[in-house]
Parts: structure tokens; C-alpha cells; sequence
């Protein structure tokens, strides 16, 4: 219904505009107001630094131990080199550098669901600065998953690349995967330096990934975010990034972009019941916000209620500053009583806390995410968002995560 008033005020604004106004007219949504109403976002503002400042270094001068391959001109880098900036995987050294969004000394506390899910690489991200004219890229997954009729593979197990800093990046390529397990792509760049921004596979589990710079160009650490500490996201498939056409149009990298922050994704695809280990998890990681929705997979009253508020005050009690944002399923109906129930249920938990003194936390209606006429072309089976879906979602959670965030500060 929001977008259908959106549309209806933008048609007044171009209708009156075919014919001079009398003086005394004035249209319902002025120019600048519609243009404003479409920047959801607002406007992309790049990052105050400079983009040259910092250490530099040739691609072929790299420590070795980092180098995989050199060939035609050019230096492979595994990402793990100290000139990438890696998020998404909190305990990635401890981990022993492998791309797994738990914490592998706790893997017998995670469902065995959780545990096989964590080594897909949904939220996770690789940065970096070069002034090369074109970088390649290398990309070798654990193995291929397939058989998501529903689902894009590249949003499955491709990435794609974004260029830019602050929250002025843009999309610039998708590389798509092959039925292999390996796969690769070239990616070209403008003159100069730039910073360069890898969002990995949303259900696929990356093995190694290595980036190939001109041997001669030169490469350094991406620039600090507005937010260097994360944002997690906890919740179901949809929160895991079913069936974005690729990473970048997940509701949350959306958000990591128009917010400049990383993010934590905590999406178990059908696995998402509010268990402990996972809320434990969640509060041993330096935050900047929590988000979270899993009333797809604890659909009923009784399940939901079980694990909603005990796993909000284990995330508070670890994290007594930072907001919390209780967000409700997208996909609603009134006349499904689970829906019903589990929205109710949540608003009354987003109450309960803010009567026990709790001014940080926030709630976000999902029923309110799509248009009411016509949900359906929202998802791709009433059930899981398409691009449109998760863009919906992203513009309603943004001014409220960005609030809570800047009165965070």
C-alpha cells in the first residue's frame, strides 16, 4: 500500500507539471519532496577519508606466504593477506582462517543444521584499495550446491563486486558460478585508486578465494567504516538471503551499504529456533546492533515464545548498550493465526522489555514490509523475498537502524 501511495503522489507531481498551475494551485508532493521520498536512502555520501592515504604496497612485493600463483603479470593474493579487510566471520583467526560465521571450538553446542549452514558465507565480505585497471578473481567453494529450483545460483554461490566508499558504493559486476566447484571472472576498474568491495556466496561455503593484481599495481587496506563493529542479523532463510539474485541485494548488505558498517549474518536456512547456543554466540561478539526475525521457523506461539525473550536478555545482558531491533515476519497474513499469534507475541515482548527500563530497543512491523494489495510479487513464492522483497524490507529497517545507531554513538 506505501508504494501504491508513492506511485499515486509521484503521477499528481508529473500530471500537474503537463500544465501550468494557477498561481493559487499547489501540487500534493512537491519535487523535491518526491525525489526525497525516492532516495530511501538518502543521498550516497563517500567516505570523508582519503582514499589515498595510508600504506600502499605492489601487488608482487606481498609476502610471500600470501602469494598462490604468479602468472601473465599478474600476482595472485589469497584474501587472507593483511591487505584485505575481511567481515563477517568473527572468529575467522581463531577459526584458523577458515570462512565458517560460528565458532568452531563450539560446534558441538550448534544443532547439526546450524553447524553445516555456518559454512555458508552469507554477510560475509572482502574490502580492499588499489589503483589497478582490473584485478581477477579466483573463487573455490567447499562444494556446489544445487537443486534450488527457487533460488538463483548466483545468488547461491556467486559474488558480485561493488566499488566505492562510505555509502557511495556501486554494483559493478556479478561472477557467476559454474557447475564446478571452481570458478572465476575478471573485473574491471577505473583509472586511479579505488576501493573495491567482495560480497561473498549467500549458500555456499568458500574454500579459498584469491584476488590477481597486475604484478606492478599497487594494493592496501580498505578505509575504515562508520560503523567498524557489526551489525548481526539472526533469523531464518530469508535472513540468510533467500533467493536474492546475488549477494549484494540481500536486505542486509543492502543495509551494510547505505549504512557503511559490516555485518554478522546469523540466518540458518529453516534451522532458526532461537536456540541458546546461538544466542550465546551472538553476545560474544562486539556489536554495533542486533536485528532479528525467526518467527518463519518458530512459527507457532508456543514455539516462539519458548525462546524470544530468553534469547533477546542473553544478547542484552552481554551488550547492555547497543540497540536491539525486533523485527516480525514479512510474509503475514491475518487471517493465519501462527502470523497473528507470533506478531502479537513480539510486540508484546518489544513492550515488556521497554517497561523493564529498556529505552534501547526498537520494533519493526514486517506485515507493513510489502504492499498489502499484492505481497506476492514480493517474494518468489509467498514465501521467500525476491530483490523487490528484500529492498522493501531494507528501506523500512533503515531508519530505524540508523536512528538507534547515530543516538548510539
Amino acid at each position: 500500500m506505501k508504494r501504491t501511495i508513492l506511485f499515486i503522489m509521484m503521477t499528481i507531481v508529473l500530471l500537474s507539471s503537463c500544465s501550468k498551475p494557477k498561481a493559487e494551485d499547489k501540487s500534493t508532493v512537491s519535487e523535491e519532496e518526491s525525489i526525497v521520498m525516492e532516495k530511501a536512502f538518502g543521498e550516497p555520501t563517500p567516505s570523508p577519508l582519503d582514499i589515498r592515504s595510508g600504506d600502499f604496497i605492489k601487488a608482487g612485493d606481498i609476502d610471500e606466504e600470501y602469494i598462490t600463483k604468479t602468472e601473465d603479470g599478474y600476482t595472485f593474493v589469497s584474501v587472507l593477506a593483511p591487505v584485505f579487510g575481511i567481515s563477517g566471520f568473527p572468529y575467522l583467526e581463531e577459526n584458523n582462517d577458515q570462512l565458517y560465521r560460528l565458532r568452531l571450538s563450539d560446534k558441538n553446542t550448534y544443532t547439526a543444521s546450524n553447524d553445516a549452514l555456518a559454512w555458508n558465507t552469507a554477510g560475509g565480505q572482502v574490502r580492499f584499495r588499489t589503483d589497478a585497471s582490473n584485478v581477477k578473481v579466483d573463487i573455490t567453494l567447499h562444494y556446489v550446491n544445487s537443486g534450488m529450483k527457487h533460488f538463483a545460483p548466483s545468488g547461491v554461490s556467486g559474488i558480485d563486486v561493488y566499488v566505492g566508499t562510505g555509502t557511495e558504493r556501486k554494483f559493478n559486476r556479478v561472477i557467476l558460478p559454474v557447475s564446478d566447484t571452481a570458478y572465476s571472472g575478471t573485473v574491471t576498474l577505473s583509472n586511479g585508486v579505488k576501493e573495491v568491495l567482495i560480497n561473498l556466496p549467500l549458500y555456499a561455503g568458500v574454500k579459498e578465494l584469491e584476488i590477481g593484481f597486475p604484478s606492478d599495481a599497487e594494493v592496501a587496506e580498505p578505509l575504515p567504516r562508520t560503523y567498524e563493529k557489526p551489525i548481526a542479523f539472526y533469523g531464518s532463510s530469508i535472513t540468510q538471503g533467500g533467493c536474492a539474485s546475488r549477494p549484494g541485494t540481500a536486505y542486509f548488505n543492502i543495509l551494510s551499504r547505505a549504512l557503511d558498517a559490516g555485518v554478522v549474518n546469523l540466518g540458518f536456512s529453516g534451522s532458526a529456533f532461537g536456540e541458546t547456543s546461538i544466542a550465546e554466540y551472538t553476545a560474544s561478539i562486539e556489536l554495533s546492533a542486533f536485528v532479528f526475525d525467526y518467527d518463519y521457523n518458530a512459527d507457532t506461539y508456543e514455539k516462539l515464545s519458548a525462546t524470544h525473550y530468553p534469547f533477546y536478555e542473553i544478547v542484552r545482558e552481554a551488550h547492555p548498550d547497543i540497540p536491539i531491533i525486533f523485527v516480525s515476519r514479512c510474509n503475514y497474513s491475518e487471517t493465519n493465526i501462527n502470523d497473528v499469534q507470533c506478531r502479537s507475541l513480539i510486540i508484546d515482548n518489544y513492550e515488556k522489555a521497554r517497561e523493564a527500563g529498556d529505552l534501547n530497543v526498537y520494533f519493526v512491523d514486517g506485515s507493513k514490509f510489502f504492499d498489502r494489495d499484492n505481497p506476492g510479487d514480493y517474494t518468489v513464492d509467498y514465501l521467500h523475498p525476491t530483490d523487490l522483497g528484500f529492498r522493501a524490507m531494507a528501506e523500512d529497517i533503515y531508519p530505524v537502524l540508523k536512528e538507534a545507531l547515530e543516538q548510539n554513538k
